[in-house]
């Protein structure tokens, strides 16, 4: 077993399902994020569209 394989081992053994969860939460909250940030740029591209056509 080599150093990175330990630490991994420890870390799911010390911090349970959390350890091994963290990345899909993380993954999540990313691509919220995402989302809101896109959305907000297509509602911005939208009004302006609005405005010139006036």
């Amino acid at each position: 077993m080599n150093t990175t394989a330990a630490y991994a081992l420890a870390a799911v053994l010390l911090g349970g399902p959390a350890v091994m969860l963290a990345p899909f939460a993380l993954a999540r909250r990313s691509a919220e994020d995402h989302a809101d940030r896109a959305a907000a740029a297509i509602r911005e591209a939208a009004a302006r569209r609005k405005e010139n056509t006036r």
